[in-house]
């Protein structure tokens, strides 16, 4: 393929999945012993002009507390103090983010992850790199940390990967109207209807974005748009259920707002 184009299927990917550069691992967390605490509010990189225009919806109004290898400490979530949660939906929410942080570590190592039927979808440049079980995601068996569909690793400029978060990829029998209630405001679930990869049974790429009229170029095929969620365990300042930073990381049901939208209200 010529080089131009490989150039402009990987600017597309990239602005459909995040902004590219964009790390969601928290930047100048302790690396001493004990537990450290970062902003969960604070965008790391922003201009004072884009906070002045993020619309929150269900950042957190607290740090969340860390331990010292910058995951997040389970012994110590505190997902209170966001406007419309319920006690029983804030105990939902912290009781799954518990669990995640307990049991994803288990996929530190990509090797691991290749090893158990992972499958990177090529998305590395953008700084975000998911690795997906495709045959997990249809299979009845959701929200569950110890069988995730994906799983996201930070990766720096070296190539070094950094697991930093699971993305659930709910059955097709969800949509919008229908989804289960993790945690309320607390989560963002949103879908990607727009993009396009290589048409492959095992392993398949993200390589582009639909057209006008939500087709994929042949050979490329569209991604069906299962609703999905991120659990982070290490700090997004966007919150622990957030999208990719709220930068281009997909769509959310019409009429509401990404939590942390850096996009002046847009929910795309």
């Amino acid at each position: 393929m010529p080089r131009v184009r490989m150039l402009a299927i990987a600017a597309a990917a990239c602005v459909a999945l995040t902004a590219c550069g964009t790390s969601n691992t928290a930047k100048g967390a302790s690396g001493t012993a004990g537990t450290t605490t970062t902003p969960s509010t604070a965008a790391d990189g922003m201009t004072a002009e884009e906070m002045a225009h993020m619309k929150p919806a269900a950042v957190l109004p607290h740090a969340l507390a860390l331990k010292a290898d910058g995951t997040i400490d389970a012994a110590k979530v505190d997902l209170g103090g966001v406007p419309g949660v319920t006690a029983a939906e804030q105990k939902r929410a912290e009781a799954l983010l518990r669990e995640t942080i307990e049991v994803l570590p288990h996929w530190n190592d990509v090797a691991t992850a290749a090893k158990e039927g992972f499958h990177s979808i090529g998305d590395g440049l953008t700084g975000d790199e998911h690795w997906i079980r495709w045959d997990w995601i249809d299979d009845n068996t959701y929200l569950n940390p110890h069988k995730p569909e994906a799983l996201v690793y930070h990766v720096d400029p070296s190539g070094t990967h950094t697991l930093e978060a699971v993305m659930f990829l709910l059955p097709k029998k969800f949509t919008f109207d229908n989804l289960p209630d993790v945690g309320g405001k607390l989560v963002q679930f949103h879908i990607h209807d727009n993009l396009c990869f290589t048409n492959s049974k095992t392993a398949p790429q993200v390589a582009g974005i639909t057209s006008d009229n939500g087709a994929c170029p042949a050979p490329l095929v569209a991604f069906h748009p299962n609703v999905m969620m991120h659990v982070w365990i290490r700090p997004n300042p966007c919150g622990p259920f957030a999208a990719l930073n709220g930068l281009g990381a997909g769509q959310v049901k019409p009429g509401q707002t990404k939590a942390c939208d850096q996009m002046h209200g847009d929910s795309l």
